[in-house]
């Protein structure tokens, strides 16, 4: 506590700058995936702000004697000026992402005017019926990921890669659904996961020691593509042997002799927590414990113990071992590179 009060009076007194403060948090926390987004309630102060601001361009836009495509246009620009002022002035983060993430969304609002409105389920997910229906999906998605690619150039802001990802792969999603069933679709979101995980790992070879900006990006295209990498795994081979028994309900599922795909979820779960382990990212493990939990609660049940029993282990279980995991990931870290063949090829192991 007494060292971050060391740096922000320094950085007060004009001793050293924000990116050198930037810096030593970064190089004190190198041990580990350095994370930062809100400095202080200050940002989220600035944040709130923000929203109200945004929230009044509605009542704008009921006035009778401003154009919508002006209001729309007009808060725009206010919003792109004010990350502006936050990303090369300031140097508030969040209250900068806030501000981008608004100026994205006031685009969104103009184009609408031309593109026609469309359901949050439809813009999000894409199953809107119809291959006209489709094309005005794809037509909003793009417009919001160009708005944040432009973001992204100008900013140079991490985490914009969190959205900017989500919106290209759900755009690539939409275009696929056009030509081929949701399944096969699925290989989509997938290969979108995998190629973010890949650059990620670039990126993190490039900077080892987590002390630059490089471990920032790949923080978040791992947070992106750990998810869209494991669920449409997990959640292919849980459909096919849905779609091969008929099963149409939960407590039907569990009641199935199906032990084999009880096996392949837990060696898959079991590799991605190695993979995360070697890698050190923590998010490759945490986007398998819904599928783990389930693997749990199918092993309780058919133990005998019941339904209910199982719902009060199973949460149980799964925290006791992410403590323990989080607790001790460093030792199962080294001890893990201590046996693989090609451990130079990762991060080395944190000295503890």
């Amino acid at each position: 506590m007494h060292d971050r009060d060391d740096l922000d009076t320094s950085i007060a007194d004009g001793i050293i700058t924000p990116e050198q403060a930037a810096a030593i948090r970064a190089r004190r926390a190198a041990n580990d995936e350095p994370f930062k987004l809100v400095s202080n309630f200050g940002d989220v102060f600035l944040c709130v702000g923000l929203l109200f601001v945004y929230w009044s361009q509605g009542a704008f836009l009921r006035l009778a004697d401003v154009p919508t495509l002006w209001v729309n246009v007009g808060f725009a620009v206010l919003f792109w000026l004010i990350a502006e002022f936050f990303v090369f002035g300031a140097r508030r983060k969040f209250p900068a992402v806030v501000a981008i993430l608004l100026f994205a969304m006031s685009v969104h609002d103009a184009a609408s005017l031309w593109l026609g409105d469309i359901s949050l389920r439809g813009m999000v997910f894409g199953y809107v019926a119809g291959i006209e229906s489709n094309v005005r999906v794809v037509e909003h998605l793009g417009v919001v990921t160009a708005a944040l690619f432009v973001a992204l150039l100008r900013f140079r802001q991490p985490i914009i890669v969190l959205g900017l990802g989500l919106c290209a792969t759900l755009l690539a999603f939409t275009l696929a659904r056009q030509y081929m069933a949701e399944t096969p679709a699925r290989l989509v979101l997938a290969g979108c996961g995998i190629a973010f995980l890949v650059i990620g790992f670039i990126l993190d070879m490039r900077d080892r020691a987590r002390t630059g900006m490089y471990h920032e990006w790949a923080l978040w295209l791992f947070v992106l593509g750990s998810p869209l990498t494991v669920h449409p795994i997990f959640l292919g081979l849980i459909g096919e042997q849905l779609a091969a028994t008929g099963t149409r309900s939960f407590n039907e599922f569990i009641r199935l002799d199906i032990e084999g795909l009880i096996w392949a979820v837990t060696a898959l779960a079991t590799g991605f927590m190695l993979l995360g382990l070697l890698l050190d990212r923590r998010s490759l493990v945490a986007s398998t414990l819904l599928y783990l939990s389930a693997i749990l609660t199918y092993a309780t049940f058919r133990s005998g113990l019941g339904i209910s029993t199982a719902a009060a282990i199973v949460p149980l279980t799964i925290g006791i071992l992410v403590i323990l995991l989080g607790v001790g990931w460093d030792h199962a870290r080294a001890a893990l590179l201590r046996i693989v063949p090609f451990r130079s090829a990762f991060r080395p192991p944190t000295r503890y």
